[in-house]
């Protein structure tokens, strides 16, 4: 594994998932009424552990379906504690027991990306409708993405750090636009204990949901496309182990449930980041923010900025997620999942796999695959 390096491309790439988590965030803070400090903590503590553990940009995500059933279904802060720490005890088992990667083997490659199919395609949705939500922002964050990638292409070793400039270019437009935020001096600490209820009812309504997704998309998922992109190992039951333990603990704290993400990773990996290092450097940021942390803050970075670092994710996601032995199962999982969700989408994959398998033993690979080999 390489040693974290400390260089502006790799501060550049660790900013490069705010687009996901932020959103997220927001969620949490205006609908459940968590605190802000907290949540930065815990993510920035994640971040920090996984910058020194993996030493590769393995992204910390919240969990997404958690996230979405939050806000349609009005979930209470006890039920979020009770959906993570639920997914948390699962995660753990999987990974201290070694199921994980018994499961690994016998899940099809092509349904690990169909998952990353979906998340690329709900990223390039996300993103584009953020951007032409803010158009004249979005398109000068994208131009300025394209000039920058066009000018290290041309010139390797000049590493213009473009997604950095249209992060500042953003916060400057907050600014200018909202003010400075007020901050608070605080301990960034809000410790939750749980109900019997908050337990059963948060695992019932969320943390079902989201199992398939953390499996698929956080542990399979990342430790595949660490190996497309980095050439590197990152085994499933270490994976399955940090995000279970993070599910446990950081809700308990006042923080949002975890995980890791290939999307994540690959928007980590698109804007520059290519060490543990990025995921230490946004660690840091997030812990000092949680000390002066105010919800005024989130308003800061314009949608049309999240939009871009959003919509280069999707597009770096699918590059890898079309590299598949089984195209047609890969379509079929990834574009039921932008249709429906996550887990209906899994499912539509599993049932052609299965009708590929009895028609078609050997596939069809995609050409991007054959091309690859």
């Amino acid at each position: 594994m390489p040693a974290p390096k400390f260089t502006l491309p790799e501060f550049t790439g660790s900013l490069a998932d705010l687009g996901t988590i932020i959103p997220f965030i927001l969620i949490a803070v205006s609908v459940t009424g968590m605190k802000l400090g907290p949540i930065l903590l815990a993510f920035g503590l994640f971040y920090v552990v996984s910058g020194l553990i993996y030493r590769l940009p393995v992204a910390v995500e919240p969990l997404k379906a958690v996230g979405a059933i939050a806000v349609s279904s009005s979930l209470t802060q006890g039920e979020i504690v009770g959906a993570g720490i639920f997914v948390g005890l699962f995660f753990l088992l999987l990974g201290v027991t070694g199921l994980i990667d018994k499961i690994a083997k016998v899940f099809p490659i092509s349904l690990i990306r169909g998952v990353q199919l979906g998340l690329a395609l709900v990223l390039l949705v996300k993103g584009g409708q953020f951007i032409l939500g803010d158009p004249y922002l979005g398109l000068l964050a994208v131009g300025l993405f394209v000039f920058a990638r066009f000018v290290n292409q041309r010139h390797s070793d000049l590493n213009f750090p473009g997604a950095l400039l249209v992060f500042i270019i953003g916060i400057a437009y907050g600014f200018y636009v909202f003010g400075v935020p007020p901050v608070q001096l605080s301990i960034p600490l809000d410790i939750f204990v749980p109900t019997a209820g908050d337990l059963v009812s948060g695992a019932y309504k969320a943390g079902i949901a989201q199992l398939p997704l953390t499996l698929t998309n956080a542990v399979l998922a990342t430790s595949l496309l660490a190996s497309d992109l980095f050439k590197e190992k990152v085994s499933n039951r270490k994976l399955s182990t940090t995000i279970g333990g993070a599910c446990v603990v950081a809700p308990l704290l006042g923080g949002f449930p975890m995980c890791h993400g290939a999307g994540g990773m690959a928007a980590h990996y698109q804007f520059g980041a290519r060490t543990g290092g990025a995921d230490i450097m946004i660690g840091v940021l997030f812990i000092a923010l949680s000390f002066v942390a105010t919800s005024p803050m989130l308003a800061l970075i314009p949608a049309g900025i999240l939009g871009t670092l959003l919509f280069f994710a999707g597009v770096e996601m699918l590059r890898n997620a079309v590299r598949t032995d089984r195209m047609l199962v890969t379509a079929a999982a990834g574009v039921v999942m932008l249709l429906v969700d996550p887990t209906v989408g899994l499912a539509a994959g599993i049932v052609m796999y299965g009708l590929s398998k009895l028609f078609r033993p050997d596939g069809w690979e995609s050409p991007w695959l054959k091309q690859k080999r």
